[in-house]
């Protein structure tokens, strides 16, 4: 087969052979050449020890020896990890013992997917023990022998199931035999730290089929994860707006979203709040008053759950909790204000959110709303007024001259001096603000 081995990767591989030793790349590097994809990163497997790879490459970093790992530097980084066979699992995410071995074949047995457990020798050679090139024909994912014992070594493999199917394409599923298994032990997935899955969530997340989110929920797993968005499926909106229930809305919007993780994220949580704020008026039309602060509250304790940073964390409840401004009916004091709110750094977040959230209405085409409030937003940018605190013409410093302590009361003040100014443009002077922090001062 042609394969297209990297000149750095054939040059480590030739480095081992001519030591004696067998060398290999192995993995999703062998899946990615045959499927025509570039390879995000290169393993080579080796039956030389880990001691032995370190002397043999003058560049090299022990990033986990104690796993037979050790990545050789130059070009590219390349992972030489020694063929190894994997002790029991204990406890569902790593092997009791991790023993070197001198067999490709053992190394390649213990892997997830058969697609991933494929070899391929310098020449271009693809060694097949488990049938991963025919389900990598037939576009398959399946488990390396029997995938209960495989999702029980290791539970996160079944969230990588239906990561490596957002990866691969539409055309790729999971066997159904491998999906069963899923269902069937989905529980188990609360062995894995929140960190590991909320990786893989954010893989599927930023593929070009976001969508996988949807087997998610028939395999169980989203259950376990996102056991909030799980409760929206099936709940009807009753509603001359939506024609989807709130489930498959959210899922629309999140595929109608840009390649942006913030983004992303809101889209999947801007609805969740809508199972508590439902109601139904006289008329029969369902209502979800305040569902964007419900839903912007359940954002955030779902993204501490899952270990984002406080950054992603503040940005997408922001969104979550704006997301639906664009019916609101704003002057220019209003704009103001929401920019103020928002952050000019998320503005364009907010309307592609908005933007996504419509195409997932029962009137994907009418985005006036988005396109007035855009107008609006850009209307007020251009005009040159303060919109932040830093536009103010005094800062922190200035108030501690004027006799504050430092402490959060100057930050509060500087909000108070904000929000005069919004008003009133005119006042940004030094000498304006002081006029209004004496009247506040007054109040304090």
């Amino acid at each position: 087969m042609d394969i297209a081995i990297h000149p750095f990767v054939l040059k480590v591989m030739e480095t081992l052979e001519n030591a004696g030793y067998r060398a290999y790349v192995v993995g999703g590097s062998v899946r990615d050449l045959l499927l025509n994809r570039r390879p995000k990163d290169w393993d080579v497997a080796t039956d030389a020890l880990p001691s032995t790879v370190r002397t043999l490459f003058e560049r090299s970093a022990p990033t986990g020896e104690r796993y037979g790992t050790v990545t050789v530097l130059g070009d590219i980084p390349v992972e030489v990890t020694t063929f190894r066979r994997d002790g029991r699992y204990l406890d569902g995410r790593r092997p009791e013992t991790v023993e070197f071995s001198s067999s490709l074949k053992e190394d390649l047995i213990r892997r997830d997917f058969t697609i991933n457990a494929l070899a391929s020798e310098s020449d271009g050679r693809v060694v097949d023990y488990v049938g991963g090139l025919n389900d990598l024909k037939d576009r398959v994912i399946r488990s390396v022998g029997d995938p209960g014992e495989r999702f029980r070594e290791d539970a996160l493999r079944m969230l990588r199931a239906h990561r490596l199917a957002s990866e691969l394409g539409r055309e790729f599923s999971i066997e159904p035999g491998t999906l069963d298994a899923i269902a069937a032990n989905a529980h188990l997935i609360l062995n894995v730290s929140w960190e590991r899955i909320r990786d893989e969530l954010v893989r599927i997340l930023m593929s070009d089929n976001p969508g996988v989110i949807r087997d998610l929920y028939h395999s169980r797993i989203l259950g376990y994860i996102l056991p909030e968005l799980a409760e929206c499926y099936g709940f009807h909106q009753s509603s001359r707006h939506h024609d989807k229930d709130v489930f498959e809305h959210t899922i629309v919007a999140l595929e109608s979203s840009p390649r942006k993780l913030r983004v992303r994220l809101a889209a999947l949580l801007h609805d969740v709040g809508k199972t508590n704020t439902f109601t139904v008026g006289p008329d029969g039309e369902g209502h979800f008053y305040g569902h964007n602060r419900k839903s912007a509250e359940i954002a955030g304790e779902v993204l501490r759950r899952l270990r984002f940073d406080s950054q992603t964390i503040s940005s997408v409840c922001m969104l979550v909790r704006e997301h639906m401004t664009r019916h609101a009916r704003m002057g220019k004091k209003g704009l103001k204000r929401l920019i103020a709110r928002v952050g000019t750094n998320l503005l364009d977040d907010l309307l592609d959110l908005q933007t996504a959230d419509v195409k997932a209405s029962g009137h994907p085409d009418d985005l006036s709303g988005v396109l007035r409030l855009r107008a609006g937003v850009e209307k007020v940018l251009a005009s040159g007024d303060p919109l932040t605190v830093k536009d103010l013409a005094v800062n922190g410093r200035d108030l501690i001259e004027w006799g504050m302590k430092e402490g959060r009361e100057v930050g509060l003040v500087l909000k108070a001096m904000l929000e005069r100014v919004l008003d009133e443009p005119s006042l940004n002077t030094k000498e304006g603000l002081r006029a209004v922090y004496e009247e506040l001062k007054k109040g304090m």
